[in-house]
């Protein structure tokens, strides 16, 4: 089978998963304890915004182009879609959050008897739609809370980010199937711009739990915002990758690969924290250089399984990394800083090895039944 994947982007998914997963851990454990900060992660999950928008649209565009969509109604390419990236998404969110869940009220010694109260007020958590539920709202940021029953909390709060995610591929899917030229010309735009006008671009805009002109979750405006301009930058690499390239352009892309991917590596580890405009506009940069794919440094790592598995790891990675964080913090009270941010890597690249394995032979032989059976068909 032809490899279709970008090795370069894979790489990247987990390098820059990891970096979050490491951010968590100082705002989650080491805040307050006067440690000299390093890893934080920086302001990151812009990139993966950007990719999630620009693979919606390579899929819609890949879609139209074929013909397979041509009389078929705009709510029904959107259902189609949307359940793809569910089946594809939901079986990691739901074992991170199950995970979170059983580790977190072990730690808390919820009685047996209130934890099916406390379940029934997490259900939008486990149906993988948090950001439409009351739960979303707060994550406490201690180790351990005592569950109150009637009180929703996120028990994985990194995973509202999927969360707005499936919903919000969801809208968009749908708005650009009905016109792309009004989501080009006149929704994205005015959209990006409504949002980082009402929640801000600075660190303040962090800590609004609503945007408050257009009745929005934070976390969903923010998503789908930056799907907006993953979307858009479908336009940008297509231009580019049409285009032949001269030794002058492929020198400036490869200049650019180096001298940002130096930047990303050097701001997570020094602890340097950008504002989210700046971040955004270099990490917007950075995606268009990776998914044009035609720089020389690309050619030194492109087509490496290796990476590709990485790619695949960092999903489940990103799923559990918040139960290592409580879990170790709880079990190794002790423990020195330095010290956990290499267990936390050990355990959490563990696990998430292990819930892969699940994914692949547990649940896609269940529940991706027809995926694999069309699979069996292109090969014969």
């Amino acid at each position: 089978m032809k490899n279709t994947k970008i090795t370069t982007i894979e790489l990247w998914r987990f390098i820059l998963t990891v970096a979050i997963a490491l951010g968590h851990l100082n705002t989650f454990v080491w805040l307050d304890t006067g440690e000299n900060l390093i890893f934080t992660g920086g302001r990151v999950l812009a990139f993966f915004m950007f990719l999630s928008g620009y693979f919606l649209m390579a899929h819609y565009k890949k879609q139209k182009t074929s013909g397979k969509n041509k009389n078929v109604s705009a709510a029904k390419q959107t259902w189609e879609y949307t359940k793809s990236r569910f089946k594809a998404l939901y079986p990691a969110l739901f074992m991170g959050v199950l995970l979170a869940f059983i580790v977190r009220n072990a730690i808390s010694g919820t009685k047996i008897t209130e934890i099916f109260g406390v379940f029934m007020d997490s259900i939008w958590e486990f149906l993988g739609i948090s950001q439409i539920g009351a739960v979303g709202l707060l994550e406490l940021k201690s180790i351990t809370f005592d569950p109150v029953l009637g009180v929703s909390y996120l028990w994985n709060g990194p995973l509202w980010y999927i969360s707005a995610l499936i919903l919000a591929g969801l809208i968009l899917y749908y708005i650009v199937s009905k016109s792309e030229d009004f989501f080009t010309g006149f929704f994205a735009p005015v959209f990006v711009i409504i949002t980082y006008a009402s929640v801000g671009l600075t660190d303040a805009g962090w800590d609004r739990t609503m945007v408050n002109s257009i009745g929005l979750p934070n976390g969903l405006a923010r998503v789908m915002a930056g799907m907006c301009l993953g979307m858009l930058m479908y336009y940008i690499v297509e231009y580019f990758r049409k285009k032949k390239f001269s030794e002058v352009m492929t020198m400036t892309f490869s200049i650019l690969h180096i001298g940002i991917a130096i930047f990303l590596l050097y701001t997570i580890y020094a602890g340097i924290t950008w504002s989210e405009f700046t971040n955004g506009i270099i990490l917007f940069v950075f995606c268009v250089v990776l998914l044009t794919n035609k720089d020389y440094i690309a050619v030194l790592y492109n087509k490496s399984s290796f990476c590709n598995f990485l790619g695949r790891l960092s999903l489940y990675y990103y799923a559990v990394h918040i139960v290592f964080v409580f879990l170790l913090a709880y079990i190794f009270p002790e423990m020195s800083y330095h010290i956990s941010i290499i267990f936390n890597i050990l355990f959490t690249t563990g696990a998430s090895f292990i819930l892969m394995c699940i994914d692949d032979y547990v649940v896609t032989p269940i529940f991706r039944k027809e995926k694999n059976l069309e699979k069996k068909r292109k090969m014969a």
